[in-house]
């Protein structure tokens, strides 16, 4: 068989089953043609750096994924993998706020153990508003530990092209009067499918719940993979990273513009995570790069309905015998295979080494471009300013970064006058844990 007949009968093997109804997946949008725009080359305040390169690894191996990190004084915050919202202390002092979920397995069960993603200060300080990726919304006392469900994933929610539930809560904000701007990525797919999540057209959201009324509001609808959310420093706007799209949406919240949306930034190179919000402006953590040289898979199939359709399709089926074996059974190795079927970290071996977090302003302008190269300091989920240092966080490491911010770059992003921290690092492997509380 000639090299032109196979490659006709896998392209009509691909559109026969695309094509084919009544197989899964049942997506809340009909799969359609889309395109996301090219990432900036990589030249100017773009330029390829150094910058990010040979972080500290901070409590290396005592924790795993941490996903947001909040800094106040001289004490650190961070969601972990395994449904924990930790309190850092003195560097290496840990105290476990609160566990949401059982207790784990494995890297494998999240769904059951729980996957806190965004986190913030509520309006008095007093709580962290936690958003984990298989329940939803929490209110959790810091001192105490005690929690509170604000939007549960069973909740559906009215507005926008078609009234669902979340599946993946993601990340949030809290205005002055309480409220919660919050991220939902995916309508489709729970958060241990994110990458069949991404294959299927848009479904995310940014919302808006009030804490007067107890209610939600879709603010932007069809957001390609929501993630990161910020609020303007006057509370004018808020934003939305899209990890598909490659670009911050921003939803109008006082002015003219009231009520209407558009693109704040757009061609950035890569997938957006968390934003971090500060005095000056945005920290915006890149979790996978994309450019000329490594252009985003999501970009290139964006166009091609039925070859996104195929693959979903292919995967599900894969997927539901495990799925079926652990329903009825509880096999953990069913679960592990089920769980690495459509996870988009199950590729993480063939994302580009380049890590990248960039700096805007409130007008939407790149001031500062920092960069990794060493193949270790990449997936980075958030940035936070701490000091004269910037922690990272990250989706898959077991450890939090920590990379100092020379006095040029301090400078440029707006710091000026910036007291040192002490000026012995925390050593590697000579940290100590003290777990204090534990649920």
């Amino acid at each position: 068989m000639g090299f032109k007949q196979k490659v006709f009968k896998v392209g009509l093997f691909v559109m026969i089953v695309a094509i084919l109804p009544g197989l899964p997946p049942y997506p809340t949008f009909p799969f359609k043609s889309f395109s996301i725009t090219a990432p900036r080359p990589l030249e100017g305040v773009l330029a390829p750096n150094q910058l990010l390169n040979n972080a500290e690894h901070l409590l290396e191996h005592q924790l795993i994924a941490p996903e947001t990190i909040l800094v106040r004084g001289n004490v650190t915050y961070a969601t972990v993998y395994g449904g924990k919202v930790l309190e850092i202390t003195n560097g290496d002092q840990v105290r476990v706020i609160t566990k949401i979920g059982e207790e784990c397995r494995g890297f494998y069960d999240e769904r059951e153990c729980g996957k806190p993603l965004g986190m913030a200060f509520d309006s008095k300080g007093n709580n962290l508003i936690v958003i984990e990726a298989y329940t939803g919304i929490w209110q959790v006392q810091i001192k105490t530990g005690e929690r509170k469900q604000l939007v549960s994933v069973d909740t559906v929610i009215e507005g926008g092209k078609i009234s669902r539930k979340p599946k993946i809560p993601n990340s949030l904000a809290v205005a002055r009067n309480g409220d919660i701007y919050w991220s939902d990525s995916s309508s489709d797919f729970i958060c241990e499918n994110s990458m069949l999540a991404m294959m299927v057209n848009p479904s995310g959201r940014l919302l808006h719940y009030s804490r007067a009324t107890g209610t939600n509001r879709v603010l932007i609808d069809e957001v390609y993979g929501a993630n990161g959310v910020a609020l303007s420093k006057d509370e004018s706007f808020v934003l939305v990273g899209e990890i598909g799209g490659q670009l911050i949406r921003r939803y109008h919240l006082k002015g003219p513009k009231t009520g209407t949306s558009d693109i704040f930034i757009d061609g950035l190179p890569g997938s957006v995570d968390n934003l971090m919000a500060d005095e000056t402006g945005i920290w915006v953590a890149l979790v996978i790069a994309a450019d000329q040289d490594n252009p985003s898979l999501l970009a290139v199939l964006a166009p091609f309905p039925n070859l996104r359709k195929f693959f979903v399709r292919m995967l599900t089926l894969i997927e539901l015998p495990f799925e079926f074996i652990y329903q009825k059974t509880g096999n953990h190795l069913a679960l592990h295979a089920s769980n690495f079927i459509g996870n988009i970290l199950s590729m993480k071996a063939l994302f580009p080494v380049r890590g990248t977090v960039l700096r805007l302003d409130w007008e939407g302008n790149i001031v500062a471009a920092l960069h990794s190269d060493d193949g270790v300091t990449n997936l980075i989920a958030h940035a936070v300013r701490s000091g004269e240092y910037l922690l990272l966080g990250s989706p898959i490491h077991p450890w939090i970064g920590r990379v100092r911010l020379n006095e040029e770059t301090l400078k440029t992003i707006g710091f000026k006058g910036v007291k040192a921290q002490p000026k012995e690092p925390v050593v590697v492997g000579k940290l100590k844990q003290k777990v204090e509380h534990e649920l």
